[in-house]
């Protein structure tokens, strides 16, 4: 549901979430369900009414979890159905942000209007996978950057760690060092990076790091590295907190 929808103990669905809730999941008067606001809220509500186009709950509890890592994923672009599998697991373990960007070798090299609609589908991607799982934090998803514009941002982490199949030696292995401010994980598309930008990331500040001795495709990557940064000590931040009871 639409954050702020729950007003006066009351949650009125309409549109697209509707549909989910009426025609999908087939709730009736009376049933009890899960809501999720996207912004770590997660409803008790009981369906009250359906209508034609409107649906009336009444909500039971609200329970607001803590905020997830600070962790954010860079993924070159890929392939669409690749891409779309990225994002759903990502969504699922609870990265902050994804970032696609584009780089030499990068699959995409649409314009603004292709843009637009890969970033509404990827969203209608990142909701449903998030209905799914009860993830209760929207991640947020980011219009495809260049490469350029990717590096700039590099500085406003604590720490970047790039995925690369054979690190040089003497690269880290582990990621626990990352620090508690945000951090970003870096994955580059089909082809890979290109020497040259991957000399740029590493003097930028990024670490390269091995996830494994076998060559992954880009949307394993990522899932991989996501885990790998979501499971750091740094990472772990408790459970939620029960802030109503019956609300009437």
């Amino acid at each position: 549901m639409e954050p702020g929808a729950a007003a006066e103990g009351v949650v009125v669905l309409e549109g697209p979430e509707f549909h989910h809730c009426v025609r999908v999941s087939r709730v009736r008067p009376g049933d009890v369900v899960k809501l999720l606001d996207g912004r770590g809220c997660t409803y008790e509500a009981r369906m009250r009414r359906i209508g034609a186009r409107e649906a009336w709950l009444d909500v039971i509890s609200c329970r607001k979890e803590h905020e997830p890592p600070l962790v954010d994923i860079a993924l070159g672009i890929i392939k669409a159905p690749r891409f779309d599998l990225a994002v759903e697991k990502c969504t699922e373990l609870g990265v902050r942000r994804l970032i696609p960007f584009a780089s030499e070798r990068s699959v995409w090299r649409g314009g603004s209007a292709e843009a637009g609609r890969a970033l509404a589908r990827m969203r209608r991607k990142m909701v449903a996978s998030c209905k799914q799982s009860g993830q209760p934090f929207f991640p947020g998803i980011d219009a495809p950057v260049d490469f350029e514009a990717l590096v700039e941002r590099l500085g406003s982490y604590t720490a970047v760690f790039l995925a690369e199949q054979h690190p040089p030696e003497g690269s880290s292995e582990h990621v626990s060092d990352a620090g508690n401010g945000p951090v970003l994980g870096i994955v580059g598309p089909e082809g890979g990076l290109t020497p040259g930008e991957r000399a740029g990331l590493v003097a930028g500040g990024a670490v390269p790091v091995s996830l494994g001795p076998f060559r992954l495709r880009g949307e394993t990557a990522a899932i991989c590295l996501a885990y790998r940064l979501m499971a750091c000590p740094r990472a772990h931040t408790g459970t939620g907190v029960e802030i109503g009871g019956r609300v009437s």
